[in-house]
């Protein structure tokens, strides 16, 4: 069997420890904090500022700097796709000026639920 080890449980580590249970793959999720998501808490004022509502193209169009380092990831897991994810595993979503994406009860812990919840679901 194969063992996965994901270092650190942010909201990339938690997709990481997701994808890879999806395929199968055990997996090691290391946290060093009290609880997973931590940086969470820290977009949106606490409320979680999730992404934006919109397509790939229009997403990259507003980065400056770096853009091709994102390129494959936002083509692999769109703004969208990202969204229908979360809403298809419990989380109610809204959308705000800006077009900027927050959990519907402003609560970022519930993005941290969400996402502790599809990893134990996945294995």
């Amino acid at each position: 069997m194969t063992v996965c080890v994901v270092i650190g449980g942010g909201p990339a580590g938690m997709m990481a420890a997701y994808s890879a249970a999806l395929k199968g793959t055990k997996v090691i999720l290391v946290e060093k904090n009290e609880k997973l998501g931590k940086k969470i808490y820290l977009t949106g004022k606490g409320r979680c500022n999730l992404t934006n509502d919109c397509d790939e193209r229009e997403f990259l169009d507003n980065i400056f700097e770096n853009r091709n380092f994102l390129y494959s990831a936002v083509n692999a897991l769109s703004p969208r796709n990202l969204m229908a994810l979360l809403e298809e595993n419990g989380l109610k979503l809204k959308t705000e000026r800006g077009f900027r994406v927050f959990p519907l009860s402003d609560k970022a812990s519930d993005v941290t639920k969400t996402l502790s919840s599809m990893m134990a679901k996945a294995g």
